[in-house]
Formats: C-alpha cells, sequence, structure tokens
C-alpha cells in the first residue's frame, strides 16, 4: 500500500506546485481577514474532497480558521496535522511578488511559512486517501491568526480540547534548510510599556521637566540586563518612540518589548522580573506602566514522548532513503506549544524545506514538496 501512496504522491508534484502558487498568490496577512478565508475555503474545499468534514470557525473581521475530520476505525489512533494559513505580509505583497520558480527554489510571500507546509500536509492526505487507507482518526486543524499569536480569537483553548488523546501530532510549520525537525521550541510575550514623565522647555525651564525617553533609557538597559543565556531567558526592546520636538523635554515615551523563555515555570519570573523594572524610577517625576502583557506562545517543552514520535519521523526518513533527520531547537514560538500543553505527543517544522521565513528572499526547495509530503505520509501510517 505505502508504495502505491508514494508513487501517488510523486505523480502529484506537478499539482501540488499549481496548488501552492495559487494558496500564496492570494494575500493572508492580519490586513487582509477576506483573504485568510479564501485561502481557508481554498484548503477546505480540497479536504471536503478527499471526504474530511470541514467546519470553518469564523471570527468576523479577523480571521477563518478550518476544522476537519475524517473518521478512522472506532477505538483507533488518532492523528492530528496542525499548521496556519496567515502570513506576515501585507495586502499588495502577492501582486507585486507573487509566486515564482528560479531554478531548484520557489519564492514568494508565504511560500515557507506556511503555504508550502499546508500544501504537503494535504498531498500526503490525498495520496492516503486514494489507496483507500483510513486506519487511524486524522484531524486537521489550519489557522488564520498564528502570525499574529490569536489576539483576538479563541484557537489555542480549541486546539488544545482537540489535542487531548491524540497519538501525534504534525505541525506542518517552516522546515529548515537541512532537512531537521522541531522538538523543543522558546516561549514568547510581547509587551509594551509607556513612560509618563513631565514636559518642558530644554532651554528655558530643563529643571521643571522630567524626561519619559531618559526614563526609557535607564529601564532598557536595565531589561537587556535580564537576559540570561545561560537559562535560555532573553529580552529585547524592539521600538521605542517618543517625545515631540528636540527641545521640548518628552514627557511621554513608548517601547515593545520581545520576552523569551524555555520552560513554563519561568513565565512568571520573567513576567515578575520586567514588572519590578517597570516599576523602579531613575528619573524623578516619571511613572511607567505596562499597557500590554501578554504571553503569545508557551514554550514547545520537549518530552519523552516528543522525542519518541521524532525517533519514529527518523526512521521514516531513513526508509525512504531522505538520511537521518536531526532534531533541532529553535527561539521561535509556534502552536506546537499548545498540543504540548495537552500531553500530546508533538513534533514541529514538518513543512517544506528553506530558509528567510518572514523576507522577502524565503524560499522553498520545490523538490522538498514531494520529500516531506512523502515523509508525512509514511509518519502517519507508521503511528
Amino acid at each position: 500500500m505505502m508504495t502505491s501512496v508514494l508513487e501517488s504522491i510523486e505523480g502529484s508534484a506537478d499539482r501540488m506546485l499549481r496548488f501552492l502558487e495559487k494558496l500564496v498568490n492570494i494575500d493572508s496577512g492580519c490586513d487582509n481577514p477576506e483573504g485568510i478565508a479564501e485561502v481557508a475555503h481554498t484548503v477546505g474545499s480540497f479536504l471536503e474532497g478527499i471526504d474530511f468534514a470541514v467546519e470553518y470557525l469564523e471570527y468576523p473581521g479577523v480571521c477563518t480558521h478550518v476544522l476537519a475530520r475524517r473518521k478512522g476505525p472506532t477505538g483507533g489512533k488518532r492523528v492530528m496535522i496542525l499548521g496556519h494559513l496567515d502570513t506576515v505580509f501585507r495586502k499588495g505583497t502577492a501582486q507585486s511578488r507573487p509566486f515564482t520558480i528560479k531554478g531548484e527554489k520557489a519564492f514568494g510571500p508565504g511560500v515557507l511559512d506556511m503555504k508550502g507546509g499546508v500544501t504537503i500536509a494535504l498531498f500526503a492526505l490525498e495520496a492516503l486517501a486514494r489507496e483507500g487507507w483510513n486506519e487511524k482518526e486524522i484531524v486537521v486543524f489550519f489557522c488564520g491568526d498564528e502570525e499574529t499569536g490569536h489576539p483576538n480569537s479563541d484557537f489555542p483553548e480549541r486546539l488544545m480540547r482537540e489535542a487531548e488523546g491524540m497519538n501525534a501530532v504534525f505541525n506542518m510549520e517552516t522546515g529548515a534548510d537541512d532537512g531537521s525537525v522541531v522538538v523543543g521550541r522558546k516561549g514568547v510575550a510581547f509587551l509594551e510599556l509607556v513612560v509618563q514623565g513631565k514636559s518642558a522647555h530644554s532651554g528655558k525651564d530643563p529643571e521643571k521637566g522630567a524626561s519619559a525617553i531618559l526614563e526609557l533609557a535607564h529601564k532598557t538597559v536595565a531589561i537587556h540586563g535580564l537576559t540570561n543565556y545561560e537559562t535560555g531567558v532573553t529580552y529585547n526592546v524592539g521600538v521605542v518612540s517618543g517625545g515631540t520636538a528636540a527641545n521640548v523635554i518628552a514627557g511621554e515615551a513608548h517601547a515593545k518589548i520581545d520576552a523569551r523563555f524555555v520552560t513554563v515555570d519561568q513565565v512568571e519570573k520573567v513576567l515578575s522580573d520586567l514588572r519590578e523594572i517597570v516599576n523602579k524610577s531613575w528619573v524623578p517625576g516619571t511613572t511607567a506602566r505596562l499597557t500590554k502583557q501578554k504571553v503569545h506562545f508557551l514554550p514547545m517543552e520537549t518530552t519523552d514522548a516528543g522525542m519518541k514520535l521524532f525517533g519514529l519521523v527518523q526512521e521514516q526518513a531513513v526508509k525512504l532513503g531522505i538520511g537521518k533527520i536531526k532534531p533541532r531547537y529553535v527561539g521561535g514560538g509556534s502552536d506546537s506549544c499548545w498540543t504540548v500543553k495537552a500531553g500530546a505527543p508533538t513534533v514541529c517544522a514538518m513543512g517544506a524545506r528553506g530558509e528567510f521565513n518572514h523576507s522577502e528572499h524565503e524560499y522553498i526547495w520545490v523538490s522538498s514538496l514531494v520529500e516531506r509530503a512523502k515523509l508525512l505520509a509514511s509518519c502517519i501510517v507508521a503511528v
């Protein structure tokens, strides 16, 4: 049976490219919920065509998720395919920089992160369905707001409910150029800081002012000083703004902060240490507050169950002649954290091989579409 499945995937190579081109050429950034919905319905229609029951979870003005199921034998094993349909690129990007193939690589907004992975999953599932394979329940859950961290949808809660009791979760996130698979990720918190000072003329009455910018500068140094590479906790003040003119002592300043951490247990200390700096004042007459402090992704902690599933991926890769795949730990967050929290064995970055996601140079190796679809299909059967 697997020989026929693998041959079916090989025979679908051209269709995979055309389907990927269609997805990439639909803008689906957070500023285009209509585009996200179009991608969702394109993917959902494909799944309906291979006997999945498809549900569209709509959040008006925000995004659309796709939740699809194909039932297997009663009491049998259950497998989840996870991913997202949105990109980081603004409306109009697909028109100005559409899907293109140059040599052995394909380019375009979201081709790697992660429309390539979505395409791989669909064609792996199609090949299994064509051969009549139906030995496990398959749940496909593709969200429409991963890149923004689900600020206006309940996807993490829904995902954790769906992931309970799963025997395996394969996240189709960005694959690495070398084909390695992610077994652990850092957690991510994005925070926003506002510093209030007191405006004054910097020439006439400087002593009557309290510079919010100077206070923010002190806080920036202190926040970066919290970084501890031994524990894996890092902080970055990535965006700052403030003041009105060079000759005015700034009455207000703003900062956007990124915090990363390795374990769930570190989360509260990370936030507590940051609040301590926010509440401390270096410049008399200034105050500060955090206006946003949300943990967008918990860490995807490396678990024994996850490593066992990774071992299965390694075995199948060797059988397919791909070679020995390496495990990888990365600093970027993903929705795999929620399935791990739900207790489901999870591996991440099963998508297309490539580099430079989130940039105009983003690409995939075209050959990796077939390669990774074969790998995913083999892993689903072997679970």
